[in-house]
């Protein structure tokens, strides 16, 4: 078995295993908040005309808050900051992918062994260092 057909096989497992976790979680989530309050018992008759109807007369609209009444977590940042973050994000990311890069290629019988991942993993590790140093930083 070569080994392209090895990662196929591996990112297949890990795709299946990610949406095994992804069904698990939002099934458990929906059956965590479909459940009613404690010692409130509720009939909810379905197919009847105007049953989504009285499910929105009983709703307690009070409760909800809507994005912009929440207050923010973090104070705002200026965009000279963002774009500083970016820039150093950038380059930071830009020699970490090419690290990482050279590092999965792994070992061959050429004159410049980890260059092509290098070359792949430059650019990508650049654009994840800018978007991550001008979100965090």
């Amino acid at each position: 078995m070569g080994r392209t057909s090895q990662w196929r096989g591996a990112a297949g497992r890990l795709a299946a295993w990610a949406c095994v976790v992804s069904v698990a979680v939002l099934s458990a989530a929906g059956t965590a908040s479909a459940q009613p309050a404690a010692g409130a018992i509720q009939k909810i008759e379905f197919g009847t005309a105007g049953a989504i109807r009285r499910s929105l007369e009983r709703l307690d609209y009070r409760t909800l808050i809507t994005e912009a009444e929440q207050p923010s977590s973090s104070p705002r940042r200026s965009v000279g900051r963002k774009i500083l973050g970016g820039a150093l994000g950038g380059v930071g990311g830009f020699f970490a992918g090419g690290y990482i890069g050279a590092k999965i290629e792994g070992p061959c019988d050429c004159d410049d062994p980890g260059f092509k991942g290098a070359l792949i993993g430059a650019p990508i590790g650049a654009v994840v260092g800018a978007i991550l140093g001008a979100k965090f930083f």
